[in-house]
């Protein structure tokens, strides 16, 4: 499916990004008709690629949350510390062809780990 990032270091640091403007609505708009195209809006976005520190080649980001206190990390790991884990990927960068992931969320039992398994209505 998609490719382990090997660096995270060509995102532009956050303070040199451009932000979404009001120039990107044409490009907004198409994306969300092809996501409504192929049934994909209600599962996939967009995010800002950006960076705040550089990051080592061997690292991934970790996304982890703490549904009882609405609190969300995202930390570097080093991707041998996943090698034994079963994860979902969360976001991706796109602009080699081929999805490549840039964040990832463990999954141990079943669920979600950083008490995902508590969101009601699940």
């Amino acid at each position: 499916m998609s490719k382990v990032l090997p660096a995270m270091n060509s995102f532009p640091h956050v303070n040199e990004v451009i932000p979404l403007s009001e120039a990107d609505a044409p490009l907004v708009r198409e994306l969300s008709e092809v996501l409504k195209k192929y049934g994909a809006l209600e599962r996939f976005g967009l995010t800002l690629l950006h960076r705040h520190f550089p990051f080592s080649d061997n690292e991934l980001l970790l996304e982890t949350t703490d549904v009882e206190s609405r609190v969300q990390t995202i930390k570097p790991v080093p991707k041998a510390v996943l090698a034994n884990e079963k994860y979902i990927e969360t976001a991706w960068r796109l602009d080699t062809g081929v999805a490549i992931t840039s964040c990832v969320c463990i999954v141990r039992n079943g669920e979600h780990t950083g008490d995902h398994q508590h969101i009601p209505g699940r």
